[in-house]
């Protein structure tokens, strides 16, 4: 016999969360943070910015990996720069956090959320947030569910249409 999981208020909440980004999104909804979105919050302090790193001779190139990841919401919703921008920066968050230890992923959610949303924001700006993240972790685990890279840098520019992404990253064991 086996003991049914309880869930927190926290977990629920997130759940309702999810439930109505799904139809916010669909409205064609983009969350609009509330300062400048950018990977440098997020990166490994141990890193300096002008350590130079080089890509490993795997022949993976993190650039596409992570325009593979973000392919369905930038057909979406990448029809102007800035989202593209928010997108692709949104991506790169994510999976640094998914390579993150487990302990350490739910900090590092409730840091992205509270940069991201403002503190008015409501439970369905909450929940497009955590759709987005629910979506590249899924497309992670399918398409790369053994790449250990963690991304330190990156160059990204948006003109016409076209997206130039350089990725500095290193392997992580």
């Amino acid at each position: 016999m086996s003991k049914k999981k309880k869930i927190t208020n926290r977990q629920a909440k997130i759940g309702r969360k999810r439930q109505k980004a799904k139809k916010k999104l669909s409205q064609n909804y983009s969350p609009k943070p509330k300062q400048k979105l950018s990977i440098e919050s997020f990166r490994n302090p141990l890193i300096s910015k002008t350590t130079k790193l080089i890509e490993p001779p795997d022949g993976i190139k993190m650039s596409a990996v992570i325009l593979k990841l973000a392919e369905p919401l930038l057909k979406k919703y990448g029809d102007n720069e800035k989202r593209v921008k928010t997108i692709i920066s949104l991506t790169m968050i994510e999976w640094n956090k998914l390579l993150s230890q487990k302990e350490e992923q739910d900090n590092l959610e409730n840091s992205i959320i509270n940069s991201l949303v403002p503190s008015d924001g409501d439970a369905e700006d909450i929940g497009s947030l955590l759709y987005i993240e629910d979506l590249i972790a899924e497309r992670k685990n399918k398409y790369f569910p053994d790449l250990k890279k963690i991304i330190v840098g990156y160059d990204l520019n948006v003109a016409n249409g076209n997206i130039t992404l350089n990725i500095s990253s290193m392997p992580i064991t």
